[in-house]
Parts: structure tokens; C-alpha cells; sequence
């Protein structure tokens, strides 16, 4: 059975927040509505950095997105179908080959609301605006801010060998990148409190600039000018990407 069948109807878990039907699930992965989701923050963290899931098919589900790399080796940011690899070098890779991912979020992106920001924020006074902005707190949503930064400050972990440390241990030897005055594009998803059991919830961005050379995790920034626009999700579609060890994590861990 081909990756893709096995994925549709093999060991996956759906959840819906209570907005859509199950089937209208299954049929909305080939529309803008769904959040796909590889793995779980949680089983991340819990020492799974295997890969189990290529880019290539990766990108049958999403043309924005972010993620990392087999062995926690970078972050991912996946921006108008194209997928970047920023290294702990600071590198950032155009990936055109099938790498593997252990855990990614991706989404066909299509904009409900568009805006136009005038003034600086910090990541607090950015997190306090979106949180003014969106609708309701029972969706995801899914951003796109664009425009110029006064500040940056990303983060990539160093690629891990085995035995993996726990996520935790793993980024004290992360690699820091402090960005200034500079022009780029941030993609990032909120999830809410009701998808907690697989996802923060709470802001998730990673940032690369105009160039295509430099980006990474965002932990701290002030913006200039920027256009923000949110995608709103209703469907969450989490796989467990083939894995065994999957099926039996508490999601609750």
C-alpha cells in the first residue's frame, strides 16, 4: 500500500473541534481547512527524533508550514510550497530531496484576514494583538507576517545522535541567531486549549529572511512594518506517521 493510502487509512488519529464531521474531515485534506499534522509536540519532546515521514509527501498536504529534521537536525519552515532547512550553522538549505521529518505542521494556506501594521511590536505586544485580532479561541489559525524587522532573535538545535537526550537537554546546545534590521517572513499556527493534548497552546513561529539565508525558531523579535495574515482552521488531521511507538504514547504525557 502506498505511503500516501497508508497515511489516509491506516494507524492516524483525527480530531475536530467540534466544528466539522468526521467525514467532512477526511474529505477537507484537499481543501484550505485542515491543519496535517505529523506526530505531537509531546512525543517530540519524549526523545522521538526519528524521521517517519518524507518533505516530498509532506508537501502533498501543505504549502505552509514548519517543522524539523530526522535527529531534531535544524528547524523547518515550509513558505509558498518551498521547504528550507536552517541549520545549527546558520545555513539554510532549499530542500529538493525526500528528507525525513519526525513532527511538522502544515496547511494549505489561503488567507481569511489580511492586516497592515504600522507601528513596532515585541513578541508579547504581537502574541496581545493576534489575540485581539482572531475571532474565537476554538480554532487554529494558521499566520503569515511579512515586512521588516528591527529584531530577530531565532534559535536551531544542533542535529542529535543516539541515545537522544530529551528535547529539553537536547536544545541547551542550540545554536542563537540574533537578526537586525531585516526583511523576511514569519509563519507560525496557534492551537487551542482543546488540541492541548497535541500541540502547544500557544504561539509557534519560525522565521527566514528575504534572502533565504538566515532564520530559524523564533524566541524574541520587534516588528516594523508588517502584513499579517491569518489563515483560520477549523480540522485538525494528526498522523502518526507509521510509527508503532506511537500508538501506544499517552497523548496526555
Amino acid at each position: 500500500m502506498s505511503q500516501q493510502k497508508y497515511l489516509l487509512f491506516g494507524i492516524v488519529l483525527i480530531l475536530v473541534l467540534g466544528i466539522t464531521p468526521f467525514l467532512s474531515t477526511l474529505n477537507s485534506l484537499d481543501n484550505n481547512n485542515t491543519l496535517y499534522q505529523i506526530s505531537t509536540i509531546n512525543y517530540l519532546s519524549s526523545v522521538n527524533f526519528d524521521g517517519k515521514f518524507s518533505t516530498s509527501s509532506l508537501k502533498e498536504y501543505g504549502d505552509t508550514g514548519l517543522g524539523t529534521f530526522n535527529g531534531l537536525d535544524g528547524e523547518m519552515i515550509e513558505l509558498d510550497d518551498v521547504i528550507y532547512q536552517i541549520k545549527s550553522s546558520g545555513t539554510v538549505i532549499r530542500v529538493n530531496g525526500p528528507e525525513m521529518v519526525p513532527f511538522a505542521m502544515v496547511t494549505k494556506f489561503t488567507p481569511d484576514k489580511v492586516i497592515l501594521v504600522n507601528r513596532t511590536m515585541n513578541y508579547t505586544e504581537l502574541e496581545s494583538y493576534l489575540n485581539a485580532t482572531v475571532p474565537s479561541k476554538n480554532l487554529v489559525y494558521s499566520f503569515k507576517i511579512m515586512g521588516h524587522f528591527n529584531y530577530i532573535k531565532a534559535r536551531s538545535p544542533q542535529e542529535q545522535s543516539k541515545p537522544y537526550l530529551n528535547l529539553t537537554e537536547a536544545l541547551k546546545n542550540q545554536s542563537i541567531f540574533n537578526l537586525n534590521d531585516v526583511n523576511g517572513t514569519i509563519v507560525g499556527f496557534w492551537c487551542p486549549e482543546s488540541a492541548s493534548s497535541i500541540n502547544n497552546n500557544d504561539y509557534h513561529f519560525h522565521f527566514i529572511n528575504i534572502q533565504k539565508n538566515s532564520g530559524g525558531h523564533v524566541l524574541d523579535l520587534n516588528s516594523g512594518n508588517v502584513l499579517i495574515e491569518i489563515d483560520y482552521i477549523p480540522d485538525i488531521y494528526l498522523s502518526s506517521a507509521q510509527n508503532k511507538n506511537f500508538t501506544k504514547f499517552n497523548l496526555n504525557n
